[in-house]
């Protein structure tokens, strides 16, 4: 997910409700889900947390639009998104980083190319600035996550 899509920009006149996530867009399903969260059986699961988000903010604000909200009901601009993001990161976190993140975290469970750049709605080959950075994550690409396996060569 974007950051433009959980936050609106500072400057108000540049604030455009069709660009926010919407929570009629979201189906909860612990089976299959359609968009935002995946459940996983892992610790950092993040699924019973989305929940557990979306049952609060429905119980406080059943009439905003809008998914992402802070406390006060509003929909949080990106400079009261990087403050709390500096509470748990330093400055080399940013908004772009979760996009980032995102596509490194596919790359390192070893998804194809494709399917990290579908993912992230990357418009260019531009997330792969991110993989060659890292040479595990090559690694994770060539060897689809495994390391003991081959690389999966296309003849």
């Amino acid at each position: 997910m974007r950051l433009g899509e959980l936050t609106w920009p500072d400057n108000p006149a540049l604030q455009d409700d069709s660009k926010t996530t919407k929570v009629r867009s979201v189906v909860v399903s612990e089976g299959r889900n359609r968009i935002i969260v995946r459940a996983m059986d892992h610790p950092s699961n993040p699924y019973p947390h989305f929940v557990s988000y979306l049952t609060s903010r429905n119980k406080h604000f059943p009439l905003s639009r809008e998914l992402w909200l802070t406390s006060r009901g509003r929909v949080p601009t990106r400079s009261f998104f990087i403050r709390r993001l500096r509470r748990f990161f330093d400055v080399s976190i940013a908004g772009q980083s979760m996009r980032a993140g995102g596509a490194t975290f596919l790359a390192e469970a070893g998804a194809p190319p494709p399917l990290i750049q579908a993912s992230g709605r990357w418009a260019s080959e531009t997330f792969h600035i991110y993989i060659r950075k890292h040479p595990v994550l090559m690694q994770a690409l060539l060897f689809g996550g495994d390391a003991d396996q081959e690389p999966h060569y296309h003849h």
